[in-house]
Protein backbone atom coordinates (compact mmCIF):
# COMPACT_ATOMS: atom_id res chain seq x y z
CA UNK A 1 0.00 0.00 0.00
CA UNK A 2 3.03 2.32 0.60
CA UNK A 3 3.04 5.40 -2.16
CA UNK A 4 -0.16 4.58 -3.65
CA UNK A 5 -2.87 6.86 -4.27
CA UNK A 6 -6.18 7.81 -5.65
CA UNK A 7 -7.07 11.33 -6.97
CA UNK A 8 -10.17 12.34 -5.92
CA UNK A 9 -11.88 15.35 -7.52
CA UNK A 10 -14.66 17.17 -5.58
CA UNK A 11 -15.63 19.48 -7.97
CA UNK A 12 -14.61 20.35 -11.52
CA UNK A 13 -12.48 23.51 -10.77
CA UNK A 14 -10.58 21.82 -7.52
CA UNK A 15 -9.29 18.75 -6.64
CA UNK A 16 -7.12 16.74 -3.67
CA UNK A 17 -5.04 13.58 -3.62
CA UNK A 18 -5.59 11.19 -0.82
CA UNK A 19 -1.83 9.44 -0.73
CA UNK A 20 -1.93 6.41 1.57
CA UNK A 21 1.35 4.80 2.47
CA UNK A 22 5.12 6.44 3.17
CA UNK A 23 6.26 8.04 -0.47
CA UNK A 24 4.51 11.08 -0.33
CA UNK A 25 7.06 13.32 0.09
CA UNK A 26 8.04 13.97 -3.40
CA UNK A 27 4.13 14.87 -4.00
CA UNK A 28 3.76 17.77 -1.82
CA UNK A 29 7.55 18.99 -2.79
CA UNK A 30 5.87 19.38 -6.38
CA UNK A 31 3.48 21.87 -5.60
CA UNK A 32 4.79 24.80 -5.02
CA UNK A 33 8.43 26.87 -4.77
CA UNK A 34 8.16 27.47 -1.32
CA UNK A 35 6.95 25.27 1.57
CA UNK A 36 6.26 26.22 4.96
CA UNK A 37 5.28 23.67 8.12
CA UNK A 38 2.60 23.98 11.45
CA UNK A 39 2.90 21.30 13.47
CA UNK A 40 1.21 20.02 16.86
CA UNK A 41 3.92 20.62 19.87
CA UNK A 42 3.30 17.03 20.38
CA UNK A 43 4.96 16.00 17.56
CA UNK A 44 8.66 16.63 18.17
CA UNK A 45 9.43 12.68 17.33
CA UNK A 46 8.42 13.64 12.99
CA UNK A 47 9.14 17.36 12.85
CA UNK A 48 12.15 17.25 11.86
CA UNK A 49 11.91 14.29 9.39
CA UNK A 50 9.38 16.01 8.28
CA UNK A 51 10.82 19.15 7.47
CA UNK A 52 13.64 17.34 5.87
CA UNK A 53 11.25 15.69 3.60
CA UNK A 54 8.86 18.13 2.20
CA UNK A 55 11.57 20.32 2.09
CA UNK A 56 9.94 22.90 4.40
CA UNK A 57 12.15 26.30 4.86
CA UNK A 58 10.52 27.13 8.28
CA UNK A 59 8.85 25.08 11.14
CA UNK A 60 6.78 26.53 13.59
CA UNK A 61 5.45 23.93 16.60
CA UNK A 62 1.85 25.14 18.42
CA UNK A 63 -0.07 23.52 21.20
CA UNK A 64 -2.90 22.54 18.95
CA UNK A 65 -5.19 20.44 21.71
CA UNK A 66 -9.44 21.08 21.49
CA UNK A 67 -8.85 24.57 23.75
CA UNK A 68 -6.77 25.64 21.29
CA UNK A 69 -8.83 25.46 18.05
CA UNK A 70 -9.88 29.70 18.50
CA UNK A 71 -9.49 32.39 17.11
CA UNK A 72 -6.64 33.74 19.04
CA UNK A 73 -5.03 30.73 17.44
CA UNK A 74 -5.49 32.01 13.77
CA UNK A 75 -4.28 35.02 15.12
CA UNK A 76 -0.92 33.42 16.07
CA UNK A 77 -0.84 31.49 12.94
CA UNK A 78 -1.55 34.35 10.36
CA UNK A 79 1.29 36.49 12.42
CA UNK A 80 3.80 33.89 11.60
CA UNK A 81 3.07 33.62 8.00
CA UNK A 82 3.42 37.55 7.89
CA UNK A 83 6.77 37.25 9.42
CA UNK A 84 8.06 34.50 7.12
CA UNK A 85 6.47 36.60 4.27
CA UNK A 86 4.30 34.27 2.56
CA UNK A 87 3.33 34.37 -0.73
CA UNK A 88 0.25 33.20 -2.74
CA UNK A 89 2.25 30.63 -4.30
CA UNK A 90 3.38 29.40 -1.06
CA UNK A 91 2.21 26.09 0.09
CA UNK A 92 1.59 25.59 3.88
CA UNK A 93 2.00 21.91 5.16
CA UNK A 94 -0.27 21.13 8.35
CA UNK A 95 0.95 18.32 11.01
CA UNK A 96 -1.15 17.38 13.25
CA UNK A 97 -4.77 15.81 14.45
CA UNK A 98 -7.73 16.72 13.95
CA UNK A 99 -7.19 20.72 15.62
CA UNK A 100 -4.85 21.19 13.10
CA UNK A 101 -6.64 20.04 10.21
CA UNK A 102 -9.53 22.79 11.57
CA UNK A 103 -7.24 25.57 12.46
CA UNK A 104 -4.39 25.73 10.06
CA UNK A 105 -6.91 24.74 6.68
CA UNK A 106 -8.63 27.47 8.45
CA UNK A 107 -5.66 30.15 8.07
CA UNK A 108 -5.30 28.31 4.83
CA UNK A 109 -8.24 29.88 3.75
CA UNK A 110 -8.10 33.06 4.27
CA UNK A 111 -4.86 34.22 4.71
CA UNK A 112 -3.76 36.33 1.52
CA UNK A 113 -7.49 35.06 0.57
CA UNK A 114 -6.41 31.21 0.41
CA UNK A 115 -3.14 30.06 0.06
CA UNK A 116 -2.59 25.98 -1.05
CA UNK A 117 -2.13 23.54 1.89
CA UNK A 118 -1.22 20.05 2.23
CA UNK A 119 -2.80 17.98 5.64
CA UNK A 120 -0.59 15.63 6.82
CA UNK A 121 -2.63 13.66 9.13
CA UNK A 122 -0.92 11.95 12.33
CA UNK A 123 -4.37 10.65 14.01
CA UNK A 124 -6.95 7.90 13.78
CA UNK A 125 -9.39 11.11 13.67
CA UNK A 126 -7.77 12.63 11.47
CA UNK A 127 -6.86 9.92 8.91
CA UNK A 128 -10.68 8.70 9.08
CA UNK A 129 -12.32 12.18 8.92
CA UNK A 130 -11.30 15.57 9.66
CA UNK A 131 -8.13 15.94 7.16
CA UNK A 132 -10.77 14.87 4.08
CA UNK A 133 -13.35 17.29 2.55
CA UNK A 134 -11.69 20.74 2.82
CA UNK A 135 -14.01 21.80 5.83
CA UNK A 136 -11.73 23.95 7.89
CA UNK A 137 -12.94 26.31 10.87
CA UNK A 138 -12.31 27.08 14.48
CA UNK A 139 -14.42 27.22 17.58
CA UNK A 140 -16.77 30.28 19.19
CA UNK A 141 -17.25 30.44 22.90
CA UNK A 142 -21.51 29.90 22.28
CA UNK A 143 -20.66 26.79 19.58
CA UNK A 144 -18.15 24.73 17.63
CA UNK A 145 -16.92 25.02 14.59
CA UNK A 146 -19.02 28.01 13.81
CA UNK A 147 -16.53 29.88 12.10
CA UNK A 148 -15.15 28.51 9.07
CA UNK A 149 -14.78 27.76 5.30
CA UNK A 150 -14.80 25.01 2.44
CA UNK A 151 -10.76 24.58 1.12
CA UNK A 152 -9.53 21.58 0.13
CA UNK A 153 -5.94 20.66 0.59
CA UNK A 154 -4.17 19.85 -2.80
CA UNK A 155 -3.06 16.29 -0.89
CA UNK A 156 -4.53 14.60 2.22
CA UNK A 157 -1.63 12.41 3.86
CA UNK A 158 -2.43 9.10 5.38
CA UNK A 159 0.76 7.94 6.85
CA UNK A 160 0.60 4.44 8.95
CA UNK A 161 3.77 5.43 10.30
CA UNK A 162 2.66 8.85 12.68
CA UNK A 163 -0.45 5.93 14.47
CA UNK A 164 2.17 3.52 16.04
CA UNK A 165 2.96 6.13 18.43
CA UNK A 166 -0.73 7.51 19.62
CA UNK A 167 -1.23 7.15 22.90
CA UNK A 168 -4.46 5.04 23.87
CA UNK A 169 -6.61 8.49 24.27
CA UNK A 170 -6.08 9.47 20.78
CA UNK A 171 -7.13 5.77 19.61
CA UNK A 172 -10.33 6.31 21.19
CA UNK A 173 -11.04 9.50 19.93
CA UNK A 174 -10.56 8.25 16.57
CA UNK A 175 -12.56 5.24 17.36
CA UNK A 176 -15.72 7.28 17.99
CA UNK A 177 -15.80 8.72 13.72
CA UNK A 178 -15.01 5.11 12.67
CA UNK A 179 -18.40 3.59 14.39
CA UNK A 180 -19.99 6.68 12.65
CA UNK A 181 -18.98 5.47 9.58
CA UNK A 182 -19.48 2.17 10.24
CA UNK A 183 -23.62 3.20 11.04
CA UNK A 184 -24.05 5.10 8.02
CA UNK A 185 -22.40 2.89 5.66
CA UNK A 186 -23.63 -0.36 6.40
CA UNK A 187 -21.70 -3.45 5.47
CA UNK A 188 -18.90 -4.52 5.03
CA UNK A 189 -18.11 -1.82 6.75
CA UNK A 190 -20.75 -2.19 9.62
CA UNK A 191 -19.74 -6.16 9.99
CA UNK A 192 -15.97 -5.48 9.73
CA UNK A 193 -15.81 -3.27 12.43
CA UNK A 194 -17.73 -5.37 14.73
CA UNK A 195 -14.65 -8.04 14.47
CA UNK A 196 -12.08 -6.00 15.29
CA UNK A 197 -9.96 -5.66 18.98
CA UNK A 198 -9.03 -2.71 20.56
CA UNK A 199 -6.55 -0.64 17.97
CA UNK A 200 -3.16 0.04 18.41
CA UNK A 201 0.31 -0.17 16.93
CA UNK A 202 0.32 -3.74 17.86
CA UNK A 203 -3.14 -4.44 15.71
CA UNK A 204 -2.69 -1.54 12.72
CA UNK A 205 -2.43 -4.07 10.42
CA UNK A 206 -6.20 -5.28 10.56
CA UNK A 207 -7.61 -2.31 11.03
CA UNK A 208 -5.16 -0.83 7.82
CA UNK A 209 -8.30 -1.60 5.63
CA UNK A 210 -10.74 -0.24 7.92
CA UNK A 211 -8.88 3.39 8.06
CA UNK A 212 -8.97 3.36 4.09
CA UNK A 213 -12.50 2.35 3.96
CA UNK A 214 -13.62 4.62 6.33
CA UNK A 215 -11.42 7.88 4.57
CA UNK A 216 -12.94 6.13 1.08
CA UNK A 217 -16.22 6.58 2.38
CA UNK A 218 -16.01 10.15 3.40
CA UNK A 219 -14.58 10.91 -0.32
CA UNK A 220 -17.60 9.21 -1.59
CA UNK A 221 -20.00 11.38 0.07
CA UNK A 222 -17.91 14.81 -0.17
CA UNK A 223 -17.82 14.26 -3.67
CA UNK A 224 -22.11 14.08 -3.67
CA UNK A 225 -22.10 17.19 -1.46
CA UNK A 226 -18.71 19.38 -1.24
CA UNK A 227 -20.47 22.32 0.50
CA UNK A 228 -22.66 20.32 3.23
CA UNK A 229 -26.07 21.01 1.40
CA UNK A 230 -27.62 17.30 1.48
CA UNK A 231 -25.95 14.01 1.61
CA UNK A 232 -22.54 15.79 2.94
CA UNK A 233 -24.73 16.09 6.32
CA UNK A 234 -24.85 12.69 7.31
CA UNK A 235 -21.09 12.70 7.79
CA UNK A 236 -22.64 14.46 11.27
CA UNK A 237 -24.00 11.28 12.79
CA UNK A 238 -24.03 11.60 16.87
CA UNK A 239 -22.01 14.82 16.27
CA UNK A 240 -25.35 16.93 17.13
CA UNK A 241 -25.48 16.06 20.86
CA UNK A 242 -21.51 15.36 20.95
CA UNK A 243 -20.99 19.09 19.98
CA UNK A 244 -23.36 20.54 22.31
CA UNK A 245 -21.84 18.25 25.11
CA UNK A 246 -18.22 19.56 24.48
CA UNK A 247 -19.59 23.34 24.30
CA UNK A 248 -21.25 22.57 27.45
CA UNK A 249 -18.25 21.18 28.99
CA UNK A 250 -15.54 23.01 27.50
CA UNK A 251 -13.31 22.60 24.86
CA UNK A 252 -11.28 19.36 25.68
CA UNK A 253 -12.56 18.98 28.98
CA UNK A 254 -13.57 15.00 27.20
CA UNK A 255 -12.13 14.10 24.10
CA UNK A 256 -14.02 14.61 20.72
CA UNK A 257 -14.04 10.94 20.32
CA UNK A 258 -15.96 10.50 23.42
CA UNK A 259 -18.27 13.05 22.97
CA UNK A 260 -19.16 11.46 19.53
CA UNK A 261 -19.31 8.12 21.39
CA UNK A 262 -22.27 9.56 23.67
CA UNK A 263 -23.98 11.71 20.61
CA UNK A 264 -24.00 8.69 18.37
CA UNK A 265 -25.66 5.89 21.32
CA UNK A 266 -28.11 9.01 22.04
CA UNK A 267 -28.95 9.31 18.32
CA UNK A 268 -29.56 5.42 17.99
CA UNK A 269 -31.88 5.81 20.68
CA UNK A 270 -33.55 8.22 18.73
CA UNK A 271 -33.42 6.69 15.30
CA UNK A 272 -35.57 3.33 17.50
CA UNK A 273 -38.54 5.76 18.51
CA UNK A 274 -38.40 8.30 15.21
CA UNK A 275 -37.25 6.10 12.53
CA UNK A 276 -38.47 2.08 13.87
CA UNK A 277 -34.62 1.11 13.92
CA UNK A 278 -33.97 -2.44 15.32
CA UNK A 279 -32.93 -1.64 19.11
CA UNK A 280 -30.37 -4.55 18.29
CA UNK A 281 -28.11 -2.15 16.68
CA UNK A 282 -27.75 -0.47 19.72
CA UNK A 283 -26.88 -3.09 21.86
CA UNK A 284 -24.18 -4.01 18.79
CA UNK A 285 -22.24 -0.20 19.62
CA UNK A 286 -22.66 -0.69 23.22
CA UNK A 287 -20.65 -3.75 23.34
CA UNK A 288 -17.94 -1.70 20.76
CA UNK A 289 -17.89 1.26 23.09
CA UNK A 290 -17.69 -0.72 26.07
CA UNK A 291 -14.95 -3.07 24.31
CA UNK A 292 -12.73 -0.05 23.07
CA UNK A 293 -13.04 1.48 26.33
CA UNK A 294 -15.42 4.41 25.41
CA UNK A 295 -18.09 5.63 27.49
CA UNK A 296 -21.51 4.52 27.87
CA UNK A 297 -22.85 7.16 29.68
CA UNK A 298 -22.12 10.87 30.78
CA UNK A 299 -19.02 11.63 32.82
CA UNK A 300 -20.82 14.84 34.97
CA UNK A 301 -23.66 16.05 35.42
CA UNK A 302 -25.91 17.51 32.62
CA UNK A 303 -28.65 20.13 32.24
CA UNK A 304 -30.93 18.99 29.61
CA UNK A 305 -32.25 22.96 29.32
CA UNK A 306 -28.76 24.34 28.87
CA UNK A 307 -28.04 21.13 26.41
CA UNK A 308 -31.25 21.90 24.24
CA UNK A 309 -30.48 25.30 23.85
CA UNK A 310 -26.77 24.76 22.36
CA UNK A 311 -28.30 22.05 20.27
CA UNK A 312 -30.37 24.61 18.66
CA UNK A 313 -27.08 26.60 17.74
CA UNK A 314 -25.75 23.74 15.67
CA UNK A 315 -24.56 24.21 12.47
CA UNK A 316 -27.29 22.08 10.87
CA UNK A 317 -30.59 24.50 12.70
CA UNK A 318 -32.64 26.12 10.55
CA UNK A 319 -35.48 28.60 11.13
CA UNK A 320 -37.81 25.69 11.17
CA UNK A 321 -36.13 24.26 13.82
CA UNK A 322 -33.18 21.42 14.24
CA UNK A 323 -32.31 18.73 11.22
CA UNK A 324 -31.01 15.78 12.75
CA UNK A 325 -29.25 12.91 11.36
CA UNK A 326 -31.05 10.08 12.29
CA UNK A 327 -30.73 5.59 10.97
CA UNK A 328 -33.44 3.30 9.70
CA UNK A 329 -30.93 0.82 9.48
CA UNK A 330 -27.23 0.77 9.34
CA UNK A 331 -26.23 2.15 5.87
CA UNK A 332 -29.46 3.81 5.62
CA UNK A 333 -28.93 7.68 7.13
CA UNK A 334 -31.94 9.92 6.58
CA UNK A 335 -32.27 13.53 7.50
CA UNK A 336 -34.85 14.13 10.10
CA UNK A 337 -36.65 17.76 11.17
CA UNK A 338 -38.72 18.99 13.51
CA UNK A 339 -38.13 15.88 16.40
CA UNK A 340 -40.16 16.85 19.28
CA UNK A 341 -38.21 17.96 22.49
CA UNK A 342 -40.00 14.82 24.43
CA UNK A 343 -38.27 12.74 22.38
CA UNK A 344 -34.78 13.91 22.38
CA UNK A 345 -35.12 14.04 26.28
CA UNK A 346 -36.15 10.54 26.21
CA UNK A 347 -33.11 9.93 24.24
CA UNK A 348 -30.36 12.50 26.08
CA UNK A 349 -32.17 10.01 29.28
CA UNK A 350 -30.42 6.51 27.77
CA UNK A 351 -26.90 8.34 27.73
CA UNK A 352 -27.31 8.99 32.06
Amino acid sequence: MSGSESLIAYRRESSSRLLFGSSWSESVRDLGPRRLLIADASLAKWVTETAQETGAEAVLSLPLGEAAKNLESVARVYAWLGEQKTTRDTVLVSMGGGVATDLLGFSAATYLRGIRWVAVSTTLLGQVDAAIGGKVGVNLPFGKNLVGAFHLPDIVVLDPRFLTTLPANEWRTGLGEIIKSALIAGDPLYRQVGQLPMPGPQTLDVWQPVIREAAMLKVSIVNQDPFESGPRMFLNFGHTIAHALENLWGYGVVSHGEAVSLGTLAALRLSERVLGLDPAVRAHVEEWVRQWGLPLTLPRTVDFDALWERLHRDKKARAHGLTWVLLKQPGSPELVSGVERELVYEAFRSIL
